[in-house]
């Protein structure tokens, strides 16, 4: 447990959370930082985690396919091996995630790198995420 000094607007949005009481900010607030809302603002302070929830892997290659043209996992790891510029590490790094991971975290950067790989820009990639998250198994 550490404490820690909130500053929330009128309608309890956390603002900024600080290390110790600061001149001129009388509106901080002595909280614990194992608190549910101070700790999900600590690890999570932009709120990526509810505009873009981890994807399923399924989820996220369905929608792969729903592009057009549509996108190949089989694709996108032969697009990762024959990058010249990449370490055989790292190849093999990215190959374990798409083929491994069991979610995935759009916050990764990791995830920029498989847009490059699907040709796929950012703002792109964002709206798929969010149309991905929507699928429901059938």
């Amino acid at each position: 447990m550490t404490t820690v000094y909130v500053r929330q607007d009128s309608e309890g949005k956390i603002l900024e959370i600080l290390g110790a009481p600061q001149p001129g900010m009388p509106d901080a607030t002595a909280h614990d930082d194992q608190e549910p809302l101070i700790a999900k603002f600590l690890r999570d302070p932009l709120g990526l985690e509810e505009a873009f929830p981890s994807l399923k892997k399924w989820q996220l290659w369905l929608a792969a396919l729903e592009l057009e043209p549509p996108v190949f996992k089989a694709d996108v790891l032969s697009f990762v091996n024959g990058m010249a510029d990449m370490s055989v590490k790292d190849k093999e790094t990215v190959r374990i995630m798409i083929e491994d991971a069991q979610e995935y975290s759009r916050n990764d950067p990791r995830i920029d790198l498989l847009a490059v790989a699907m040709s796929i820009p950012p703002n792109q990639m964002d709206d798929l995420w969010k149309w991905a998250a929507q699928i429901e198994p059938v």
